[in-house]
């Protein structure tokens, strides 16, 4: 995501979008709280019978590079299911979507999209197992 889109995020407005995806269940929240402080989260959703998309894959910097994403990854991936091929859309000038190569990640389409009033480009990871 783009700095200057970061930085323009408010607290309040963030919280309001995540009330109303949980109100509508829109995506299942996971929480990775480690000695009492939530070091990361994710959210994912089932799209169809072969089908489903991380939406949301995020860890602080305090526990990047300690193999906590790549514990929520794999749970992630179990939860959804063999049965299904899953995706997730990240920005392509994100520096951490090698992440997800390593992680057996295949880079897949690109599309160009608005994120917080910037034109970006975003490119979607592909989990097949």
């Amino acid at each position: 995501m783009p700095e200057e889109v970061l930085e323009k995020r408010n607290y309040d407005e963030q919280r309001q979008v995540w009330e109303r995806k949980l109100e509508r269940a829109e995506e299942d929240l996971y929480v990775s709280e480690i000695s009492g402080k939530i070091a990361g989260f994710a959210s994912c959703r089932v799209l169809d019978k072969e089908h489903a998309e991380i939406e949301t894959l995020y860890f602080d910097t305090d526990y990047r590079g300690k193999g906590y994403g790549t514990k929520m990854l794999e749970y992630l991936l179990q939860v959804l299911g063999t049965e299904r091929t899953v995706s997730l859309w990240c920005v392509k000038e994100n520096p951490n979507r090698k992440f997800y190569e390593a992680n057996g990640g295949k880079p897949g389409k690109e599309k160009e999209v608005q994120i917080g009033g910037k034109q970006v480009t975003g490119i979607q990871y592909i989990f097949e197992r």
